[in-house]
């Protein structure tokens, strides 16, 4: 689990700007990271309209960062990654697509030398991963898509930048209700602090990807996971994309895809309760390396894992068989 500071601590955490192209334009590029530089680069992608904060727990995971690079980055136009100065972007509206995503995320592991690095994010950041095993399956050891699917409808939508609605207390109010109950309170209102933190249109923007450009449901044949493992983790109380989406899309690319289902979190796993999903993820991350014996299951439940909830939420309604 990550580490408890004191007053005077200094966290191991490093910052730092890498610039790199993308679609022709110079980005600078900011991350964070932590954990041995000849490590497995674990290269971590966080949510629509966030940054790089929603991972700083899995930053200070002691075990974690033992034997993995761990590297957190902010997109262009999120957190510390500001516009680019060489365009007039403030005269376009910012929209996100998945020749733009993955083409910064591929730009972005090759500005740090990242070898056969582990590439994870979370909602667009695991939908991702199908265009990521589909376009670009040499250039990562594996894919960890938290929260994914192959379509997620619905989500763009125009009053998200509309000069009459708070779109930073609408964004972060309605990521409430995707985390789990019995997720700790202080870190889901630090994950709904941390929406109120974007610019006005990012979050649509990116949401472009999420529910118009992302459509896999008759592209998984395509998805080359026989090639680069691709590992579907979504949380038992994501009911954007829930275990059984990721079910559905593991059993649509066969061979390759492992589907696992997170029992007690929900859709923001690493930020709204950390110490379990960072015990869960060292399960799948010692599957990727082969230092776990068994196979996963097909739940991941604390117990797994030795972790002990103070407070158990009520029973997600799940779908008739």
């Amino acid at each position: 689990m990550s580490t408890t500071y004191q007053p005077g601590d200094v966290e191991p955490i490093s910052g730092s700007y890498v610039h790199t192209e993308v679609e022709g334009v110079n980005h600078r590029i900011y991350f964070e990271e932590n954990g041995p530089e000849d490590g497995i680069p674990l290269l971590c992608q966080h949510t629509a309209g966030n940054n790089c904060q929603e991972w700083r727990h899995l930053l200070t995971d002691e075990q974690i960062t033992e034997e993995f690079r761990v590297i957190a980055h902010d997109l262009p136009y999120h957190g510390k990654s500001v516009p680019p100065t060489t365009q007039k972007w403030w005269t376009d509206d910012y929209t996100m697509t998945a020749e733009k995503f993955t083409e910064t995320l591929v730009n972005l592991a090759d500005a740090l030398e990242l070898e056969d690095p582990i590439y994870m994010g979370s909602s667009m950041g695991g939908n991702i991963a199908l265009e990521l095993a589909d376009w670009y399956p040499e250039r990562f050891r594996a894919l960890i898509g938290l929260e994914c699917g192959a379509h997620s409808p619905g989500f763009y939508i125009d009053w998200l930048d509309h000069p009459e609605v708070n779109t930073t207390e609408v964004n972060a109010y309605s990521c409430w209700g995707l985390m789990a109950p019995q997720s700790p309170e202080q870190t889901k209102r630090e994950t709904m602090y941390l929406y109120e933190q974007g610019a006005t249109g990012v979050f649509k923007g990116d949401l472009y990807y999420y529910s118009v450009d992302h459509d896999y449901r008759d592209k998984l044949d395509q998805v080359n996971a026989d090639e680069c493992p691709l590992y579907i983790a979504n949380g038992e109380y994501d009911y954007l994309t829930t275990p059984e989406d990721g079910r559905q899309t593991a059993a649509g690319i066969g061979e390759g895809a492992t589907a696992i289902e997170l029992a007690e979190i929900g859709h923001f796993p690493m930020s709204e309760h950390p110490e379990l999903f960072n015990a869960y993820i060292r399960e799948i991350l010692a599957d990727i390396t082969g230092d776990r014996d068994e196979e996963l299951p097909d739940v991941l439940e604390p117990d797994d894992v030795g972790i002990e909830l103070h407070q158990r939420g009520p029973a997600r309604e799940k779908p008739a068989e």
